[in-house]
């Protein structure tokens, strides 16, 4: 019965050490990916995590070094972290583990408990205590938004937990073998948390920095992105300009010959106007009567066609949306923009855009769909990156896009075919809006 116990005892001291790791990863990993192969690997874990709690065979390097590893594997698998953030986070948690179990180690033997004796027990006091301390960080930590620092910053922080891992082995081995150290084992290993406490806080700020520098360049894409919108718009009024100051020399003309009766030399004047395209120069594909859209699609219109870009628009909004004016010109430039820098790499005769545009029931729906040429466009994590030349300065098109839908609870869906590129935008209005 005994031995039934102690078989019980581990698989259920395992299934706790992996729902405080899952834990942990909702709190400082929350976003979670779609791989069913992390299943599989949960599974490995849970099953390895069981084995060396019913058995002594695991030596103590090999069972630290083999959670890093699943947890790493996990935190890129499950979580969608990149290779720097799971390293972090796979050698932090562990590094604070261990110091935790230290901790209850030396708890459990100030009662009078044999450590040996009572492996389980103290093991369930550090669940206990690592259970609390991810409790306690869900319900005050903020979750800021890692940026990606320099590789030479990031291995001198990842050092620190590394190093405190064997620091804590040794600390753990000396402890367990001589009594009188406890005290220093108990003052060390305290240090060594709050070392790493501190050094987690140093990660974080230097993420945030990355972020922000991030952030800083997304800003002045957008503002480029405006002030171009509104080089192009006072290109249209000087253009409206020009043409209603050619019309009133050509309706001079045609007065002055009205009243002179050369009626042969008025009607032939007006069919020379005609044939040389008199009004057509302001082409529109667009006419939903929204200033923003019209405008924005139009100019794009008039470039497509100079460069043999077959584009097509259909544009069913009404004239005031409850979006941001500077919202639309962000998210329908980027798009715009980005299609017409991969047609620009195909085949001419290959060349198109197609735009939809509707809004129905307080929902606006953009799609786009462009020719492209195929090439990698997804890096090893499957999220999407610039294939342009300029890459730090152009390769934010996609998060300016996703920045402004989802400040009305919207989402970018991308569909990506090889040969033809596709993103559909959807953003939900709220009551009081202007756009213009």
């Amino acid at each position: 019965m005994g031995e039934y116990m102690s078989i019980i005892t581990g698989v259920f001291l395992a299934f706790l050490f992996i729902m405080i790791v899952r834990k942990c990863m909702d709190v400082f990993l929350p976003e979670r990916s779609n791989n069913i192969v992390r299943y599989v690997v949960w599974a490995m874990y849970f099953t390895f995590s069981s084995a060396s709690n019913l058995t002594d065979i695991v030596r103590p390097l090999v069972l630290i070094s083999t959670n890093i590893l699943f947890i790493f594997t996990l935190a890129m698998l499950d979580r969608k972290a990149s290779v720097k953030i799971a390293c972090f986070f796979s050698f932090i948690v562990c590094a604070v583990w261990m110091l935790v179990e230290v901790g209850a180690v030396i708890v459990v033997e100030m009662y009078g408990i044999d450590f040996v004796e009572n492996r389980d027990a103290v093991c369930f006091v550090s669940l206990l205590i690592m259970l609390l301390l991810v409790v306690a960080l869900d319900k005050t930590w903020k979750g800021p938004k890692y940026g990606e620092i320099p590789l030479k910053y990031f291995l001198m922080i990842l050092s620190i937990p590394l190093i405190s891992i064997f620091l804590t082995n040794r600390i753990f081995l000396i402890a367990t073998h001589h009594n009188e150290y406890n005290d220093f084992a108990v003052i060390s290993s305290a240090f060594l948390l709050m070392m790493n406490y501190i050094i987690f806080e140093v990660y974080t700020w230097m993420s945030r920095d990355a972020e922000l520098k991030s952030l800083n360049k997304l800003y002045g894409q957008q503002l480029e992105l405006c002030s171009r919108q509104a080089a192009e718009q006072e290109q249209l009024y000087m253009e409206i300009k020009r043409t209603r100051h050619d019309m009133k020399s050509h309706l001079a003309s045609l007065l002055g010959m009205v009243e002179s009766g050369e009626k042969d030399e008025a009607v032939n004047y007006i069919q020379q106007l005609l044939a040389d395209g008199l009004g057509r120069s302001g082409e529109e594909i667009s006419k939903s009567g929204n200033i923003v859209i019209d405008s924005l699609v139009n100019y794009k219109y008039s470039i497509a066609k100079k460069e043999g870009i077959a584009f097509e628009a259909s544009t069913f909004v009404p004239s005031v949306l409850p979006f941001k004016s500077e919202h639309l010109v962000i998210i329908l430039g980027n798009l715009l923009e980005n299609a017409f820098d991969a047609c620009m790499k195909v085949q001419p005769k290959g060349r198109f855009i197609r735009l939809d545009m509707n809004f129905e029931k307080n929902m606006l729906k953009i799609s786009i769909k462009n020719s492209c040429i195929y090439e990698n466009r997804r890096d090893r994590y499957g999220r999407f990156f610039s294939t342009k030349h300029d890459a730090e300065h152009h390769g934010i098109g996609l998060a300016s896009i996703k920045q402004a839908v989802s400040g009305y609870d919207g989402e970018v869906i991308i569909d990506d075919k090889g040969n033809q590129f596709g993103v559909d935008v959807i953003m939900y209005g709220k009551e009081e809006g202007d756009n213009l």
